[in-house]
């Protein structure tokens, strides 16, 4: 019936914007990057969202070619990014990153090149 779908549907909006335990994870990662991650750089191939949303942006998940911290490499970065900003994360546009100096394949993306 209707009042079901309309708690379904709003049900759903809750689990978008809430925050689990990986957009906790996220912002521990973050944090990491931002005090010890180490500087390169990346080119998006693709962006894609996830579906998810907090108050900040849309998820995203964005296959990116790294280098400047050896051999290049391929890796996906999964990220928010504002929905004003989101056609900046075009393909080919490069940007400054920092990768995760325990796991290279973690990086957060944080202003263009």
């Amino acid at each position: 019936d209707k009042v079901k779908d309309v708690a379904a549907q709003a049900q759903e909006g809750i689990d978008k914007v809430n925050p689990n335990a990986g957009d906790m994870g996220y912002a521990q990662l973050a944090n990491k990057l931002a005090q010890s991650g180490v500087p390169c750089t990346a080119e998006i191939a693709s962006a894609m969202p996830t579906g998810k949303a907090d108050m900040g942006g849309v998820q995203y998940a964005i296959e990116v070619r790294v280098e400047g911290n050896g051999d290049p490499y391929d890796a996906t970065v999964t990220q928010y990014v504002p929905e004003a900003s989101a056609s900046m994360y075009a393909p080919r546009t490069r940007w400054q990153a920092k990768a995760d100096p325990d796991d290279w394949t973690r990086l957060l993306l944080y202003g263009q090149a």
